[in-house]
């Protein structure tokens, strides 16, 4: 890991909120701020919002901008390394749409981008649960499904910054619709947009019964806040059991793919719907991973929960733009 000095301040971009941290050059946390996106922001808004988010952890911090050496931003999109472009934020609704330029002039300073699954994985794997392994790969359940993949301690972006977009793997041809277009993507099985469409049709459609509360969820929900789900699931929920199992189990299926080609050392599952799950995610996905994993034994893959919650991908931006990837 590189020496940098100086405060780093990283904003993480999701589907349904802005998070932000400012780290001190141990990386430790030392303020955090947060709040809600609205879907229907456009790009300059929502540039905005990351402007004042940023400003709420510095003021918590006791900083300005002017004590930041480094800034990093996270974004649910693949960032092309050369031009800074969101290439398809496909929970925001943007598409070739580049930030670099727009948060450079509202912060007054260069501001690295990254993907925020990516960048979770950074956070992870030098901070949190994949410390100390060469190499790993994460899984970040949210509103979408993100991943990303370090090998031999160094982020592979690959070509446009595509590589790691393990969410839009497919998993079943012709399986169902994912929000990019396609069809079988593991995203469409495996994150919270998934869950709550197959939900509604369990529910709705079919007639079977659920805990979760009526006035969180409904038959135009489109998202909900994980705890519902963690906590209907706890409560033995048949329908929420019914459809989030199988989520896991295709994850789990999907991680053995990937083994196949990265044979990483650890598996991390993280973002806030594993948070709020915790450990009682663990079984469908492992027993799934285990029935198809090939070459390799289920004792030499290590598999982890995250360990910086919504720190994470936020760390991660910190890293990014401290030159912390390799």
């Amino acid at each position: 890991m590189k020496a940098t000095n100086g405060y780093a301040l990283g904003i993480d971009l999701g589907g349904t909120k802005i998070y932000a941290v400012i780290t001190d050059p141990d990386h430790k946390v030392i303020a955090r701020s947060k709040r809600s996106t609205t879907p229907e922001s456009t790009p300059e808004e929502t540039v905005s919002d990351m402007f004042e988010t940023a400003q709420d952890a510095l003021l918590e911090a006791g900083l300005t901008l002017k004590d930041i050496s480094f800034i990093g931003a996270a974004v649910p999109s693949p960032v092309d390394p050369e031009t800074g472009e969101c290439l398809h934020a496909t929970n925001l609704g943007w598409k070739n749409i580049s930030l670099k330029e727009s948060l450079k002039e509202k912060f007054g300073c260069p501001v690295v981008l990254g993907n925020d699954a990516n960048l979770g994985l950074l956070g992870e794997h030098y901070c949190g649960a994949a410390k100390g392994f060469r190499s790993s790969v994460g899984f970040f359940i949210g509103t979408g499904l993100g991943g990303g993949i370090i090998i031999d301690g160094k982020l592979h972006s690959g070509k446009k910054g595509v590589a790691g977009e393990l969410g839009h793997m497919v998993i079943k041809v012709g399986g169902k619709r994912c929000g990019c277009g396609n069809r079988g993507c593991l995203e469409a099985y495996c994150s919270k947009i998934a869950f709550v469409k197959a939900l509604r049709k369990a529910i709705f459609r079919r007639g079977e019964s659920t805990m979760l509360p009526e006035d969180k969820f409904n038959e135009k929900s489109r998202n909900i806040k994980s705890k519902y789900l963690a906590r209907a699931y706890e409560n033995e929920d048949p329908a929420v059991r019914k459809v989030v199992d199988k989520g896991l189990r295709m994850l789990g299926a999907a991680a053995a793919s990937v083994c196949a080609i990265v044979a990483p050392e650890c598996i991390v599952i993280g973002g806030g719907f594993a948070e709020a799950m915790g450990k009682e995610l663990l079984p469908p996905f492992e027993a799934s991973f285990r029935t198809h994993l090939f070459g390799l034994s289920p004792d030499e893959v290590e598999i982890r929960l995250s360990e910086l919650g919504d720190d994470a991908v936020a760390v991660g931006a910190t890293l990014l733009a401290r030159g912390i990837e390799s």
